[in-house]
């Protein structure tokens, strides 16, 4: 009798683990999979992230000369000078191109631009809208560096080297602005007023073309090669949001302090 009672007390003990395992199981399944991105989890939910482009960044070098190796003798640099303009150029990946197609709908994207000399200070700033599949050439030189705001400064308003970063977001403000904003582009403002926000919706792609000059050989030998790179924009994902704030801000007090100076032009076709 007792031994009949000890074994179903050990047959319910195992009945119990075995029930606990493969809860456990099904619980450790359930979260491995809502760690995967774009996978649903116990609640339902999709796990989703930040378009790829939606803040870009890239830096230029045009006409910026190299530093001479010591003794400061002859032309051998001892880093990579400018030797011309740069090509900057942004492509929309977002809607569809050709409206006549059923269920086609087309997505402008806005490019927010702003560039930055090597003393960190913003000297231009503007807003292009670009269609579904477009593509927009910049010259650095042309379009983002001719009308410079900040003159004097350490380098007296050198800006042949700095930094580019392009914020991708929705058309913010009337098409028809222009008159009224000097901002304004096409329904693009990069400025605080109106604002914009980041989001996953839009996203912008692109590379830059360096015109560049570069030591021959080791050092000493007076050769330089002339050559031209292109690399794709670096990714900042959804951008650092007092960054974004920033850039917004600034470009506002950039182009609003009456000077008429700091705004780069978007390409004409």
């Amino acid at each position: 009798m007792r031994d009949h009672t000890l074994r179903e007390i050990a047959g319910k003990i195992a009945i119990g683990a075995g029930l606990f395992l493969l809860a456990l199981a099904a619980s450790t399944s359930a979260n491995a999979g809502s760690m995967h991105q774009g996978s649903a989890g116990s609640s339902g939910t999709v796990v989703t992230g930040t378009s790829p482009g939606s803040v870009l960044w890239a830096y230029y070098l045009t006409t910026e000369a190299g530093s001479l190796c010591p003794p400061a003798t002859g032309d051998v640099l001892c880093d990579t000078a400018g030797d011309g303009d740069n090509i900057l150029r942004l492509v929309n990946p977002n809607g569809a191109a050709n409206g006549n197609l059923a269920g086609a709908k087309a997505q402008t994207v806005c490019a927010m631009i702003y560039v930055f000399d090597d003393d960190e200070e913003m000297g231009e700033c503007c807003g292009c809208p670009l269609s579904s599949a477009q593509l927009t050439t910049f010259s650095v030189e042309g379009n983002l560096t001719s009308d410079w705001a900040v003159r004097g400064g350490p380098e007296a308003g050198d800006h042949g080297n700095g930094a580019i970063a392009i914020v991708a977001a929705t058309q913010n403000a009337p098409v028809s602005c222009l008159g009224h904003n000097r901002s304004c582009n096409g329904g693009c403002d990069p400025t605080n007023v109106p604002g914009y926000s980041v989001t996953s919706v839009n996203n912008l792609l692109g590379s830059i073309t360096h015109n560049q000059m570069v030591q021959a050989g080791p050092i000493g030998n007076p050769s330089q090669v002339a050559a031209i790179t292109e690399i794709g924009l670096s990714d900042d994902g959804g951008g650092d949001p007092s960054n974004l704030i920033y850039l917004q801000s600034q470009c506002g007090a950039l182009i609003g302090n009456g000077s008429f100076g700091g705004l780069c032009t978007c390409p004409v076709e």
